[in-house]
């Protein structure tokens, strides 16, 4: 049974994400050699805010519920779009160009999985544990997803998605006996096997090595994962002031506006910085979580779970990444790194948080009235 719904949740979770916008932007203006790069975040930091606003105040969260599924359709169009008609930019083909704008659905797409699941579940409720084989739908639009991301080629994005629907799924009740855990081992050896002798391309495979060597190609592959381990040890505790990092102003961090971001802050802000950067978006995880236990809606509590596990997930793997500690694959961080499709994801993402939670203050009110 809910708790009483907490109307603390909405307050701290804005006052968090009005919070990390700032200091993503500030943050930014510090990476970018050009100019033009926090300019035009800032314009998306403008339509982020519109978004979040939109879909937590104005949006009931019920009409989201009604049109996931129609949502989901669309991405997955335009990631085949993408496919044929797409923009190519640094050796993938991610985006669609439309007169001024350009669009990645491969960023939207993670919070469309998210819906999607959600969805699912609210249509085929169940009392008792589900089968593998009622699951079958949910991983056929997880593969489908996947598919259409992995071949632009961005195996990072295909994987965070991958990620998004497990984390909803480990929620779920699912019956696993041991000859389905057999089964699913033997399917992921079987998976890894293939992957790696036949889907991945020869600079991918190198990213992975380069994790188990840094050493590996130094000059080369291994090149942007040293230099962001050189910025982030230089930062030490307290780091070296706002514009202030050497590896970043004498343009020695490669990345340093997208992928490579947080190596800027861990420079200039040092270990406490990076600290309350880590409370924040654990907060923010813990705040979502809080809300899926309080909802009385399948949907709102899964999607919920699914909005947790993009910000949580993204923001971990790109971490790991910086660190040395996972392959370099193309990961954003969450409200720091450049990019409009991204930042209006999170926006959004983060809109429809509020739009659960102000459901579940409706619903707890209802009670109350009840009650009385």
């Amino acid at each position: 049974m809910s708790k009483p719904h907490n109307s603390f949740h909405t307050g701290v979770l804005t006052l968090i994400f009005l919070f990390l916008l700032t200091i993503g932007m500030a943050n930014l203006y510090s990476a970018g050699s050009e100019s033009v790069y926090f300019e035009a975040q800032l314009r998306h930091m403008f339509a982020g805010l519109f978004c979040y606003i939109l879909f937590g105040w104005f949006i009931p969260i019920k009409h989201v519920n009604t049109y996931a599924y129609l949502f989901f359709a669309a991405i997955c169009l335009s990631l085949l779009v993408v496919l044929i008609l797409g923009h190519t930019a640094g050796g993938a083909q991610r985006w669609i160009i439309l007169g001024p704008f350009r669009f990645q659905p491969s960023e939207i797409a993670k919070l469309a999985i998210a819906l999607a699941v959600a969805k699912y579940f609210y249509h085929n409720r169940s009392i008792q544990a589900y089968s593998l084989q009622e699951i079958w739908p949910v991983l056929c639009m997880t593969a489908l997803i996947f598919a259409l991301i992995f071949k632009q080629p961005d195996f990072g994005t295909a994987g965070i998605c991958l990620l998004i629907a497990l984390s909803q799924l480990l929620f779920v009740r699912i019956q696993i006996g041991f000859r389905t855990i057999i089964s699913i081992v033997c399917s992921g050896i079987l998976t890894a096997f293939i992957g790696w002798s036949f889907l991945l391309r020869p600079y991918q495979k190198l990213r992975i090595l380069n994790l188990l060597n840094p050493n590996l190609d130094p000059s080369g592959s291994g090149y942007n994962s040293l230099q962001s381990l050189v910025a982030i040890g230089s930062g030490k505790q307290f780091g070296k002031g706002f514009l202030q990092g050497t590896q970043t102003q004498l343009q020695f961090l490669p990345a340093r506006h997208t992928d490579f971001i947080f190596s800027v802050f861990a420079e200039e802000h040092g270990f406490w910085g990076c600290t309350l950067v880590f409370i924040l978006f654990t907060a923010i995880a813990y705040i979502a979580l809080e809300i899926a236990r309080e909802s009385r809606d399948c949907f709102n509590a899964l999607l919920a779970i699914g909005i947790a596990a993009i910000i949580m997930v993204e923001f971990t793997l790109n971490v790991a990444m910086v660190l040395g500690m996972f392959p370099v694959v193309g990961m954003p961080l969450p409200f720091f790194s450049y990019g409009g499709s991204a930042l209006l994801t999170i926006c959004i993402s983060i809109g429809i948080l509020i739009a659960i939670d102000r459901e579940n203050a409706r619903g707890s009110q209802s009670r109350r009235l009840e009650a009385i």
